[in-house]
């Protein structure tokens, strides 16, 4: 005889179910909640904390081979001694090395940092005599630019736009949140000393004579105190202020006495000449104007949306006082306003599925059920927001889409109690509080096995690594949280509001007793009729396994024929994007601006182009996360980028990501007439990756890498969907050495070292000092040592330079040069230690995705007989041997970590299983439908026409929880009616029928609640996973699970 002594679940019923704590307990999980929602920071994606940092270690002169080789390598093997590296990249050029380090996940910066500090600290004494020292700089996501103005003006120049633009910074950098407010572009005013080698030379003074007169003679040093009364500080030296004080500065002698620096050289009030230049346009502006661009990056847990709409308040409070008309200010990116529409649009779809369900257990139930389900789905969120804020999470639209994918459980709990309790008052004719407890106890123990078992599902997807376990980390701690949340809050409500709100229906007779001798209901009867073939006829039982067993193969098959292609993340629309451009090595300022023009006038076709903003020589503000690691020089003028914006989503008919693709497909043939290639920059949706294709060629040498990176980039070009190819490195710029001749040196009594010392002068230039006048603006005013733009330009500008040689003679620097031009050496890359060359390639999405494309390497008959590695790096670089990495590396680990976590998942569901129901046979029995997820899964990603993504698969471990739920409350049923007495086939058919609405409620609220997410663009995968995967495998677990019983068990006298 069964024990009458309750269960946990009735234990917690019969305490609470009169407790005045439990409204208490509903208000304050409510207002718990709204706190933890306004105080949760925002974004418009997760952050990824991959900590990145790059050293850069200078070594003038060494040649490529040597920084290469003996710097380059040997500190690369240094860092990957730490075991918080995950990888290390190294460029190398003639006169430094760049590394790239990368830390594994989580690592904090500020440790990522002090390790390499500590690590080249160690090692100072083992780098190159004549090797500077490294500069180490760590950053991350928090670097990416929130927002950016650009001021921009047809009359006002350069000069004066870096004014405004100083004075605007400052103001910027006082609002709480804001880590740094950089200037791109504008011309920082300097005093100019412009020498006149002529000049020098006539009156015997060497350049470098010159530069150490000036920076001395700008100097004020302490020099102690006058302690006699009263007691005085004593400064010595001068500091410069006016152009007639510089000018008057002696710099030598000659015959006639003192030569004054006005005598020699010519001096102004002028600019540091930056070969670079930042232009604007506009829709409504005549050309591209002059222009600055602010670019502000925040802190690290403030609310980027509250922050950025303070700055555009302080930006227009000072456009409206302080600029002039003639200048535009315009706001061309918004990172926080982007964060605020993702997330309200994702908190509006969270709003609409809890509508939803509760609509649908309105309809299934009743209003009085629906009204406890509306109080206690709020109150099972609440917890997530909080949690969110403590463990440091933003709200965002994975975090947020968390709870969208528990508001399909949470109401679950209830909902099953909730059916339970009114069908025993039914039964009964009454309703009492004994009835109320004996109901939660019935199907408590299930419940909360079956609670459990979604969070055993969830879990181990938090253990995802790299990017992507970053990305969606937030989606199994926030559904696993509501779901514990939503069982406690479920044991505590349910009874208490049941009791209160739920009815007998009325003129029912309080001693019909149990309806098991009631005329059988409609539904019964046809689920009886559906059934009764399958438990009569073992052949019918057959068809009915084989014919689900085809339907799964032709489902996977849609993915085996790229029918259904597997990709990372959706792409979003947004409102601004970038076109990078690489002109010739030997391109000039000119020569990239009339390249930007003209790409300008063709974008400015294009009828939902709201601006463009061009960056010409010099890094642009980064809005994504950087593609590939660059040579250690700075930009020159062949680098261009091209921020393109757009007008709002709302006001154009297609989407970005569309546009992005119209302009990739004719780029090609843009760039065609200036000999440049380009491709397009988005900010990403997701984790970020590298061009769409990326193929890394290992190898012997230079030679055999080049060759076969031409080869597979030949292959490629002739792909469906590719539209654009290119390689790193890329040509070199051309190269003048001059070589001092060490005889003729010394026959004019030359030193070497003199005569490099006056060209760095010359040509590179070289600050002696700040000036020392306050008119110019917050920034200091360096003095600046050159040559005039027109005499440094050119080869003859360096023949009519001269140094002193013996007997304070003039000596012409052609007269102990020798002058020789080279092609230049390319940059060497390094991954891991191994000589690397990279092939890019840019698809069109819409035709095919980049698996789909590298697939085609098995089955081309042209391909380029390149051994491909897809798993792991070659073991060493003796064979010519390629890799694919970028997006499908990312690819390959997302998809391996889910698989990992999957059989984690089987495994721990088989494990609660077995041990609840002590039984090794029945957990096999209850987890059989699983694969019929992906029955519906797969096909409905074909026939919605999008491509399956890492959290669609996220989706497919989170419906096996759901599918094992539903399996359980049949087989507990079952078991329930045969320990009753009743027959198998009976118990089969009962537990079937009476199951079915509970079952069926909680299909449509995971269908209907968490489905919304379909209707939200980055979460589409998973919210059409969701919808289809649960109405298809529910439909077949309330025929299957029943079947397989019977088939398992009718042999077993059960």
């Amino acid at each position: 005889m069964a024990s009458d002594k309750p269960g946990l679940a009735g234990r917690i019923a019969q305490r609470l179910l009169a407790s005045p704590i439990v409204p208490l307990f509903v208000i304050a999980c409510l207002l718990l909640g709204g706190y933890a929602l306004l105080v949760t920071p925002r974004e418009d994606r997760p952050d990824i904390d991959v900590p990145t940092a790059t050293v850069l270690i200078p070594w003038p002169g060494a040649g490529v081979e040597r920084v290469d080789n003996q710097l380059a390598r040997k500190a690369a093997g240094w860092v990957r001694e730490l075991e918080t590296v995950s990888e290390v990249r190294s460029s190398s050029s003639s006169h430094a090395a760049l590394l790239s380090v990368e830390f594994e996940a989580g690592t904090p910066k500020n440790k990522a940092y002090s390790q390499l500090d500590e690590l080249f600290g160690a090692h100072a004494t083992e780098l190159p005599a004549t090797a500077g020292s490294p500069t180490i700089e760590t950053f991350g996501e928090s670097r990416l630019v929130v927002l950016m103005a650009t001021l921009s003006s047809k009359t006002v120049g350069p000069n004066g736009l870096e004014d405004m633009a100083t004075e605007l910074s400052a103001e910027l950098l006082r609002i709480p949140g804001v880590r740094d407010v950089q200037r791109f572009g504008g011309d920082k005013a300097a005093i100019e000393i412009l020498p006149d080698p002529a000049e020098l030379a006539a009156r015997r003074i060497p350049l470098n004579q010159l530069a150490e007169a000036v920076a001395g003679a700008n100097r004020q040093v302490p020099t102690g105190r006058l302690e006699g009364s009263p007691v005085t500080d004593l400064q010595a030296g001068l500091s410069l202020d006016n152009l007639e004080q510089l000018g008057r500065i002696p710099v030598g002698h000659d015959g006639g006495g003192p030569v004054y620096l006005e005598q020699v050289a010519q001096l102004r009030a002028g600019r540091v000449e930056e070969n670079q230049a930042v232009l604007h346009w506009q829709k409504g502006f005549s050309a591209p104007y002059p222009a600055v661009t602010l670019a502000v990056t925040t802190l690290a847990g403030h609310n980027v949306s509250d922050i950025t709409e303070t700055i555009i308040e302080r930006l227009q409070t000072f456009s409206d006082d302080t600029l002039p008309s003639d200048v535009h200010l315009d706001i061309t990116h918004d990172a926080g306003a982007d964060a605020a529409k993702r997330v309200y649009s994702v908190l509006s779809q969270l709003l609409s599925g809890t509508l939803v369900v509760v609509g649908i257990i309105w309809l299934g139930l009743g209003w009085r059920a629906a009204t406890i389900i509306a109080i206690m789905m709020p109150v099972s969120l609440a917890v997530v927001p909080y949690l969110y804020n403590y463990l440091g999470f933003t709200l965002n639209p994975v975090s947020i889409a968390a709870m969208i994918l528990a508001i399909g459980i949470l109401s679950d709990d209830a909902v099953v109690m909730l059916e339970n309790v009114a069908r025993h008052f039914q039964r009964a004719g009454e309703k009492t509080r004994e009835l109320t407890v004996k109901a939660i106890d019935e199907v408590g123990n299930p419940t909360i096995l079956a609670d459990l078992l979604v969070v055993a599902t969830l879990l181990p997807t938090a253990y995802i690594t790299g990017e992507m376990g970053q990305y969606v980390r937030a989606i199994p701690v926030g559904a696993s949280a509501a779901v514990l949340f939503s069982l406690l809050v479920a044991l505590t409500i349910t009874p208490y509001f049941g009791y209160r709100l739920l009815k007998v229906k009325a003129g029912q007779n309080p001693n019909n007793g149990a309806t098991e001798s009631a005329p059988e209901s409609g539904f019964v009867g046809q689920y009886r009729r559906l059934m009764e073939p399958f438990l009569r006829f073992a052949s019918l039982r057959w068809l009915f396994y084989l014919g689900l067993i085809v339907l799964l193969l032709a489902s996977l098959s849609l993915v085996a024929m790229r029918t259904v292609q597997i990709g990372l993340t959706p792409l979003l629309d947004r409102n601004v994007f970038a076109v990078d451009v690489e002109l010739p090595a030997s391109a000039t300022l000119t020569d990239s601006l009339s390249t930007a023009s003209d790409l300008n006038r063709k974008l400015a076709q294009i009828p939902e182009l709201r601006g463009v903003t061009v960056y010409s020589g010099l890094m642009a503000p980064m809005i994504y996360p950087p593609e590939t690691l660059t040579a250690p020089e700075r930009k020159a003028p062949r680098d261009l980028i091209l921020h393109v914006n757009l007008v709002p989503e709302e006001e154009r008919e297609r989407q970005s990501y569309q546009i992005n693709r119209e302009i990739a497909q004719q780029l090609d043939d843009w760039l065609e007439p200036h000999n440049a290639t380009g491709h397009i920059g988005r900010i990403p949706s997701g984790p970020a990756s590298d061009r769409a294709i990326t193929a890394e060629i290992y190898g012997p040498d230079p030679q055999s890498r080049q060759a076969a990176a031409d080869k597979l980039e030949q292959w490629l070009a002739e792909q469906e969907g590719v539209i654009a190819t290119s390689q790193s490195p890329t040509a070199a710029l051309p190269r003048l050495n001059l070589h001092v001749d060490p005889e003729r040196a010394a026959t004019f009594g030359v030193v070497p070292a003199e005569v490099t010392r006056t060209l760095r002068l010359a040509i590179a230039g070289e600050t002696l000092g700040d000036w020392a006048s306050h008119d110019y603006g917050r920034d200091p005013m360096p003095i600046v040592l050159r040559l005039d733009k027109a005499d440094r330009d050119s080869e003859q500008a360096i023949r009519s330079l001269y140094v002193i040689g013996r007997q304070n003679q003039p000596v012409s620097l052609e007269s102990v040069l020798d002058f020789e031009h080279t092609g230049g050496d390319q940059a060497r890359f390094r991954r891991d230690l191994m000589p690397v060359t990279t092939v890019f390639a840019d698809l069109d999405r819409s035709v095919a995705q980049p698996t789909a494309v590298q697939m085609e390497s098995f089955s081309s008959d042209h391909w380029p007989d390149i051994d491909v590695r897809w798993l792991n790096l070659p073991d060493s670089t003796r064979e010519t041997t390629g890799y694919w990495s970028g997006e499908w590396e990312m690819t390959r680990d997302v998809y391996r970590d889910l698989g990992v976590a999957g059989l984690v998942v089987m495994v721990l569901i088989y494990v609660l299983l077995a041990g609840w129901f002590r039984s090794y046979r029945l957990p096999v029995l209850i987890m059989l439908p699983i694969p019929l997820i992906f029955i519906g899964v797969i096909p409905a990603h074909w026939l919605w026409g999008i491509n399956i993504a890492g959290t669609g698969v996220l989706g497919v471990i989170a419906l096996g929880g759901i599918v094992t739920r539903n399996a359980i409350l049949l087989v507990d049923f079952i078991q329930q009616r045969l320990e009753e007495g009743m027959e198998l086939k009976e118990a089969v058919i009962q537990a079937g029928a009476q199951r079915t609405r509970p079952i069926l409620l909680t299909a449509a609220t995971v269908m209907f609640g968490s489905g919304v997410l379909i209707f939200e663009p980055a979460l589409e995968p998973l919210g059409l996973t969701l919808a289809s995967g649960v109405l298809v495998s529910t439909l077949l677990t309330l025929v299957l699970v029943p079947v397989l019983y019977y088939h398992a068990f009718k042999d077993s006298g059960r």
